[in-house]
């Protein structure tokens, strides 16, 4: 096993960390005066929400037994839909404070849990649905995306009791652009955390307002450079949707191994790119998010699944691939089987991994260090 003694002692990432793993229901207390609002996924466009007053707060799901989702939706859905369904019915997120909870249409399990989410909370709890269009390629999706989210800006801004102003999107898509850039520079000094820790800063930006988030993480960076590298080793690249299940990251730490990049929605994925602050705020937006690289649930016709993992693969030198997919996520799994013949071409070695809400932990052990014994 590992020492996992860690390489960097410092403030900034001690409340990073904190801030990522601390349970939701701590949230008021940490951060008073602030109004969050849930979310769960990448799609949600953060910044309108930020303008009108609110911080985005990612929803996780848990490995805590279900006691009542089992009424509303079927074993076969996700352990996410299910997990924050059952904290939902049960009460959980009145913990959190939440103002309200905003989707974006992905999936068909997301789809009806936005329905069922609005049927079971209460009337003061704010729910939409950002209808992100699924053939970003299109011609009509540019103007439909822009509609759309003038659409929730105007139903949000009814809800807060106060205006979205172009002035305010702007400084809010500075703000999110920031993080951004500071998670883009982190992804450089990943060979100095370790592995749980770096992604601990990631959930720390989801979890944390951001314009503490970014104070810290500048700080951190800074501390980062002068911080020693870690021993070389198997570097994996890890592939999927959300990776609630933070075990993993311990187990491939305690192998010895690094992960040196990823492609996942919690993850760098939700961190792409800038978005800009000239011209039109929401056209900036609508722009964005069909200019970054689509999740499964979308569709571009100059996207190629395979050659986009490879080309991401090759930038950071990974040695091998390991796709945490949630059982019965379809898109996921559609999206694997489109993947993986590039990587055999190119001889990249990859192992699939199905990650359930109580995933036996000796089997993921079992085959991981194998895959990285091979490496």
């Amino acid at each position: 096993m590992m020492n996992r003694s860690p390489l960097v002692s410092s403030h900034a990432l001690k409340t990073l960390t904190g801030a990522a793993r601390a349970p939701l229901g701590d949230w008021p207390g940490r951060y008073p005066g602030q109004r969050a609002m849930g979310t769960l996924c990448s799609y949600v466009p953060g910044e309108i929400i930020h303008a009108a007053g609110f911080t985005p707060v990612r929803l996780r799901g848990t490995t805590a037994p279900l006691r009542r989702v089992d009424a509303h939706l079927q074993s076969f859905t996700c352990a996410l839909c299910r997990s924050t369904l059952d904290q939902a019915l049960g009460g959980e997120l009145e913990s959190l404070r939440v103002a309200g909870t905003v989707f974006a249409h992905s999936c068909d399990a997301m789809q009806a849990l936005s329905d069922l989410w609005r049927m079971n909370v209460e009337e003061s709890h704010f729910v939409d649905t950002v209808m992100q269009p699924t053939s970003l390629g299109s011609p009509a999706a540019f103007p439909y995306l822009v509609a759309e989210l003038n659409r929730f800006r105007e139903r949000l801004a009814a809800f807060a009791g106060q205006s979205i102003t172009d002035g305010d999107l702007q400084a809010s898509i500075a703000l999110y652009d920031e993080t951004r850039r500071l998670v883009g520079a982190l992804q450089g000094f990943r060979d100095r955390l370790s592995v749980p820790e770096f992604f601990a800063v990631l959930d720390a930006a989801q979890a944390m307002p951001r314009e503490a988030f970014n104070v810290l993480s500048a700080e951190l960076l800074v501390e980062l450079e002068s911080a020693p590298v870690r021993p070389d080793a198997p570097g994996l690249f890890l592939v999927g949707a959300v990776l609630d299940e933070l075990r993993l990251l311990d187990l491939i730490e305690d192998m010895g191994a690094r992960v040196v990049g990823d492609d996942l929605c919690s993850g760098s994925r939700r961190f792409y790119g800038q978005v800009g602050v000239e011209g039109d705020p929401i056209a900036a937006l609508a722009g964005y998010y069909l200019r970054r690289p689509p999740c499964p649930t979308k569709l571009h016709p100059a996207h190629d699944p395979g050659c986009h993992l490879l080309d991401q693969v090759r930038q950071v030198r990974a040695d091998g691939v390991v796709f945490a997919l949630e059982k019965f996520c379809e898109p996921h799994a559609f999206d694997y089987a489109l993947a993986f013949p590039a990587l055999d071409r190119a001889g990249v070695p990859h192992l699939l991994l199905e990650m359930e809400q109580t995933p036996s932990l000796e089997a993921l052990r079992t085959r991981l260090q194998a895959f990285v014994e091979m490496l």
